[in-house]
C-alpha cells in the first residue's frame, strides 16, 4: 500500500466485529438463563421477544465495545512504550511497519462471526489473532532493535499484560469474596 493510513480504520471495524460476536453469544446465553429462571415469559407481557433480544444484544454489544476499546487503548500505550524503551527507531518507522498487523484482528473479527454459538471458539479466535499480531509485531520490529532489545520488548509486553490480567483477576476475586462474605447466610 502506498498510503500508510489505509488500514487506520481496521481496528475500529475489528472492535465492532468482535463486540457483535461476543454480544450475540452473551445475548443467547442471557435469554436462555431468563427462560430457565422464568422471567422471560413475564418480560413478554410488556415487550415482544424480538425487542427483548435486541435490547439485550445492544447492552451486551456496548459493554464489549467499551472493554475492547479500552484494551486497544492499553495495548497501543504499552506497544509504543515498549518501542520507546527497546528500539533504536526515533522517527516512528516501526509504527508504520506494524500497521498492517491490524489485518490479524480484522480477519479474527470476521471469523468470530461464524463462532457466535461457541464461547471457546470466540476465545480461541481472539487469542490466535493476538498471538498472530504479536509475532508479526516482533518480526517487523526486530530490524530496528538489537537482540537484547527484542528480548526486552517481548519480556516487557508479556510481563505488562500478565500483571494487568492478574491484577484484574485479583480485584474481581476480592470483590466477589466481599459480596459473598456480606450476605447473611
Amino acid at each position: 500500500m502506498k498510503n500508510t493510513y489505509f488500514t487506520s480504520y481496521f481496528p475500529l471495524i475489528s472492535i465492532i466485529l468482535f463486540s457483535v460476536s461476543y454480544g450475540i453469544w452473551t445475548e443467547l446465553k442471557t435469554v436462555e438463563v431468563l427462560k430457565q429462571v422464568g422471567v422471560y415469559k413475564g418480560m413478554q407481557e410488556f415487550f415482544s421477544p424480538t425487542w427483548i433480544q435486541f435490547s439485550i444484544f445492544i447492552v451486551c454489544f456496548l459493554i464489549y465495545f467499551m472493554v475492547f476499546a479500552a484494551l486497544k487503548l492499553i495495548a497501543n500505550t504499552l506497544l509504543e512504550l515498549s518501542l520507546l524503551f527497546f528500539t533504536k527507531d526515533s522517527n516512528g518507522e516501526s509504527l508504520s511497519k506494524i500497521r498492517m498487523g491490524s489485518f490479524f484482528y480484522l480477519g479474527g473479527g470476521t471469523l468470530s462471526l461464524a463462532f457466535v454459538h461457541s464461547f471457546y471458539g470466540l476465545l480461541i479466535i481472539l487469542i490466535l489473532a493476538t498471538l498472530g499480531y504479536f509475532i508479526f509485531f516482533v518480526y517487523k520490529v526486530q530490524n530496528t532493535s538489537t537482540f537484547g532489545g527484542v528480548i526486552g520488548l517481548v519480556f516487557f509486553l508479556t510481563l505488562s499484560w500478565f500483571t494487568f490480567f492478574i491484577s484484574i483477576t485479583f480485584v474481581c476475586m476480592r470483590l466477589y469474596n466481599s459480596i459473598i462474605g456480606s450476605l447473611p447466610i
